[in-house]
């Protein structure tokens, strides 16, 4: 474990480490295509899953003792408690969606953990937990610039659902919106991991297990879109009436601090 004393040394380890997880992503879909595994196979998403999750893990034990790893990972948070929440907040979407759209014959348990559980855990685990982590909690940036980083390389992850450059903006900036949000939700609920990846896996699950206008790509479509702002608003609506129940305030932490 290495102990970097200043700021801006733990900031540019944090840029590094982001970097290299990239690397590690980009690589762990090219090792399950020597291996042979599908692209539509649940195996190659757990193998690529693996080990983006190693990489993550080794990566953390540079710079944070490993019997806190997980704690600071937020992975030892209330999970009941934080899956609980995410469903209240997701609701509004599995009202709508069941009513004005219809249900997708292709969701099958293997679609729905490729589509949507599997891949909102490790996009939590990896955008929130380790880059936004390493950035708030570690590198101790203010929250603006520790969200920044994981949410360009969280939208951009995602141009690939345009079809042209227009629809890949709209891609783009839904989710970096998005990343913004969940970012948000883990830091008011005390780094409770699991509040934003219920919400993660639950909004992927709306979109996969029902098909309505929009729900093909990130961008969604009209009425999809006003029910996740709907949700969206709830969920800001639960936090912050939460935090007043408690006494506390929402952001009581550097926002623009540097």
């Amino acid at each position: 474990m290495i102990s970097f004393i200043s700021k801006t040394a733990k900031i540019l380890y944090t840029i590094v480490a982001c970097v290299l997880l990239m690397v590690v992503y980009n690589e762990a879909w090219r090792i399950t295509a020597l291996l042979g595994l599908h692209s539509a196979s649940l195996m190659k998403f757990i193998v690529g899953y693996s080990i983006m999750f190693l990489g993550v893990m080794v990566l953390m034990a540079v710079v944070i003792k490993p019997k806190e790893i997980f704690s600071f990972l937020g992975l030892n948070g209330n999970m009941t408690k934080g899956l609980g929440i995410a469903l209240i907040c997701v609701l509004p979407l599995f009202i709508v969606f069941p009513i004005l759209g219809s249900f997708n014959t292709d969701a099958t348990i293997s679609f729905v953990l490729r589509k949507s559980i599997l891949p909102g855990f490790m996009e939590e685990f990896m955008f929130r937990a380790f880059m936004f982590g390493l950035l708030f909690r570690y590198a101790k940036t203010g929250f603006f610039w520790s969200v920044i980083l994981p949410a360009l390389l969280f939208g951009t992850l995602h141009l690939y659902q345009g079809h042209d450059a227009l629809s890949s903006f709209a891609a783009f900036g839904v989710t970096f919106l998005g990343a913004v949000y969940f970012s948000w939700m883990y830091v008011e609920w005390n780094f409770n991991l699991w509040v934003p990846v219920g919400l993660h896996i639950l909004m992927n699950g709306a979109w996969v297990i029902f098909t309505m206008d929009g729900t093909e790509v990130a961008a969604g479509g009209l009425i999809s879109n006003i029910v996740r702002v709907t949700s969206i608003l709830l969920a800001i609506t639960i936090t912050v009436w939460y935090k007043k129940r408690n006494d506390t305030k929402i952001f009581k932490y550097p926002v623009w601090q540097f």
